[in-house]
């Protein structure tokens, strides 16, 4: 009897040790596929990634639990080692869990529907000093995995710029409560080439300022709105992105439209240099530039242009002198403002979210007056944006919602759309001769209440428009105080890593 007894407790310890049979099963993925949570079992063992160096690469690994649910799952990735005994360290490789947000209501022309979709990167560790994450809403890691669903983990992989080339190995080892690790190879093959630290593409993805300071629960004007600020402008720069510089960087307008520059240029330097800034955009001061104000606006832009030659910033300067002008008398304004500009400041650009062709003839033409053209995508013309480039004028381009005529359809920047719509703005770009890349906002999460749970971020009734001027998510429901990238985001990223090669091969004399 006490044998029976004895051997019964010992089967109840090796069942209670014993890992789960086949609960816990990993596999690596495209970083250009979106994973459901009941998507079908994946075939591939083996994460293989190609790199240039100073460039990105992400890849994926889907842990699915297979019969239970799964507790504690964690997930690490070893150094990567070269043949030749080169070493690109682990601290080069980010994890993030993909959180997924539920689209209720789909958007305008929505390709992909109501449904759940991974969108959050949320760290695995606090991006500032790596430690662990606390007291998050939605965590990182450790986390759970429900029966017979996936949970997709973000891989980042960084090149540093002096990584020797060459084929590179290491492991994947996901490890979870009761079951036994599973480890997935990885091989990173790094091309002889660097991509350059400053963006070819410039760009305007709008401010921070009061959206973040809300959504931290910080002023606007407090220390913790600074170091937050500098650290979405960093997740930006880091896509390839240029962060807008903070008011407080700017040098001081006198009332006689001079400049002081004594207390913020060491600071602006430093900005400018750091996140590789490509574009200085300068406002016009007053509330009537081109009466009252005008003598004070003539002083502040030519003070302003002789202070950014100084620096070697002045090919970064623009005024965005009016959002999508839209009847004749907006049409007038910009010409007006333009000619201001272009007598005060020779050199100082003229940017202008519009086309070159009216949408009514009648409102006259903005060519002479626009220097930097922003065309919607959808209102794109070949051949009129042909003419501007050959009269040496610039090209960009923007989106905004969903819009445009039925059957033509452009790439599309809500969360209900493929994440190829993402990536290929940049390969439309190369072929027009767009150098420019503009966006409204990445933090719009005011009008959603709670972004993370509520993708409708713009737009009311029937049809919202989910994501929409959001690519970022409030980092403080992920336990630190920064931003937390979206997948979308990665994939303009890796557009514009992607335009990057093609101009390489360009200066190369190569198509």
């Amino acid at each position: 009897m006490t044998r029976m007894i004895l051997s019964v407790a010992s089967l109840m310890v090796l069942s209670c040790c014993t890992p789960a049979q086949a609960a816990l099963s990993a596999f690596p993925v495209d970083g250009l596929a979106r994973v459901r949570r009941h998507d079908a079992v994946f075939s591939n063992t083996t994460a293989s990634i190609k790199a240039a160096r100073n460039e990105y690469e992400p890849f994926q690994i889907v842990v699915r639990a297979d019969g239970e649910g799964l507790k504690r799952v964690s997930m690490e990735v070893s150094d990567l080692r070269g043949e030749d005994g080169h070493i690109i360290d682990r601290r080069h490789v980010t994890l993030y869990r993909e959180q997924y947000v539920e689209v209720t209501r789909p958007s305008p022309k929505s390709k992909e529907g109501a449904g759940w979709y991974p969108d959050a990167l949320i760290p695995f560790v606090n991006p500032p000093d790596g430690r662990p994450l606390k007291n998050a809403r939605f965590a990182g890691a450790p986390f759970e995995v429900e029966p017979k669903a996936n949970q997709p983990v973000w891989v980042d992989v960084f090149v540093p710029k002096d990584a020797a080339p060459g084929t590179y190995s290491g492991t994947v080892t996901v490890t979870a409560q009761h079951q036994e690790a599973v480890r997935l190879p990885v091989r990173l093959t790094i091309w002889n080439f660097t991509l350059p630290d400053t963006p070819s593409m410039r760009s305007n993805f709008g401010d921070f300022d009061n959206r973040v300071a809300a959504a931290h629960k910080v002023g606007v004007k407090s220390k913790e709105f600074r170091e937050l600020e500098r650290r979405y402008a960093e997740a930006l720069a880091a896509h390839r992105i240029c962060p807008p510089i903070p008011g407080y960087l700017y040098p001081k307008a006198n009332a006689d439209g001079s400049i002081d520059s004594a207390q913020s240029h060491a600071l602006l330097k430093e900005w400018m240099e750091r996140f590789h800034v490509t574009g200085f955009p300068i406002n016009l001061l007053g509330s009537d530039p081109l009466a009252k104000d005008r003598e004070r606006n003539v002083k502040y832009l030519q003070a302003m242009y002789a202070y950014l030659k100084t620096n070697g910033w002045e090919k970064f300067a623009y005024i965005y002198v009016l959002d999508e002008p839209n009847d004749a008398a907006a049409y007038e304004q910009v010409r007006q403002r333009a000619k201001l500009i272009h007598e005060a400041q020779p050199g100082i650009k003229v940017l202008c979210t519009e086309q070159p062709t009216p949408d009514v003839p009648a409102w006259g033409t903005l060519v002479g007056s626009v220097d930097v053209w922003v065309p919607l995508w959808t209102l794109f013309e070949e051949k009129a944006a042909a003419a501007r480039l050959a009269a040496g004028e610039e090209l960009w381009s923007y989106t905004a919602l969903c819009q445009g005529e039925k059957g033509r359809d452009t790439p599309y920047w809500e969360i209900d759309f493929p994440l190829l719509d993402y990536r290929i703005p940049a390969w439309m770009s190369w072929r027009y001769g767009i150098t420019g890349l503009l966006y409204w906002t990445t933090v719009y999460w005011q009008k959603a209440g709670d972004v993370w749970t509520n993708p409708a971020t713009y737009g009311e009734g029937k049809h919202p428009f989910n994501g929409e001027g959001s690519l970022f998510y409030p980092g403080a429901d992920a336990g630190f105080p920064g931003p937390v990238a979206s997948i979308r985001l990665k994939q303009i990223r890796e557009g514009l890593e992607d335009y990057e090669y093609l101009k390489l091969l360009a200066d190369r004399g190569q198509k």
